[in-house]
């Protein structure tokens, strides 16, 4: 998804992360593909990817279900100096699961010239 300016700050990748946290928790995966992508999809359908990596989170953590979305907890907001990578922020969400575990659910900003873009990094047990 690319970013205007005012959307690379704390406040609004807090927003966008509590989003995508919530898509994934209310299983509405395909919108979240369709909104931020997925980087390790690896040659999968984006939201297939994420089906796939979620249910493999969820047995790495012993749980059956993401709990609801009333439960999240506030993402962390990473800033990172100019870097090779062109990563400008990570966005952290630990989404809490059925047995009180969470999974990850990372989102990444990078930049390519003057456009930034925030992208659905992984979806991992934690």
């Amino acid at each position: 998804m690319k970013l205007i300016d005012s959307q690379v700050n704390a406040e609004a990748l807090v927003e966008l992360g509590m989003g995508a946290a919530r898509l994934l928790c209310h299983g509405d995966i395909h919108t979240l593909a369709r909104q931020f992508g997925y980087a390790l999809s690896y040659g999968r359908e984006p939201a297939v990817a994420i089906r796939e990596d979620l249910n493999s989170s969820l047995s790495k953590v012993g749980a059956a279900s993401l709990a609801t979305a009333a439960d999240l907890p506030v993402p962390t907001v990473l800033f990172y100096e100019a870097n090779d990578s062109n990563l400008v922020a990570l966005v952290e969400c630990r989404v809490p699961a059925d047995n009180g575990a969470t999974v990850l659910v990372e989102l990444v900003v990078t930049a390519r010239g003057k456009e930034q873009h925030i992208t659905l990094e992984e979806v991992s047990g934690a």
